[in-house]
């Protein structure tokens, strides 16, 4: 039988069941600590590497890239290289 939350506990604590053990359901437990933990660390890491590769992408230089046809005459696609300064 389902225990509604305005009758008394089942505990025969006095209390009306809301105020009693219906939140000692709702605290956190152990049971799902680790499981917590680990998905946690494992956004976190996430989140500290995506970072750390936004940073990086951008505190690098990259070059700037010019289109040419390939040599090849079965490939037509473009490709692309560094521009490289012809003096």
């Amino acid at each position: 039988m389902k225990t509604n939350r305005n009758d008394s506990c089942p505990c025969d604590s006095g209390k009306k069941y809301k105020n009693c053990c219906e939140q000692k359901r709702f605290q956190s437990g152990d049971e799902n600590r680790m499981t917590r933990w680990f998905v946690s660390a494992a956004v976190g890491l996430f989140l500290a590497v995506f970072v750390w590769g936004v940073i990086e992408f951008f505190a690098t230089d990259h070059p700037e890239m010019e289109a040419y046809k390939c040599d090849n005459p079965s490939c037509g696609k473009i490709h692309y290289r560094p521009i490289t300064d012809n003096n």
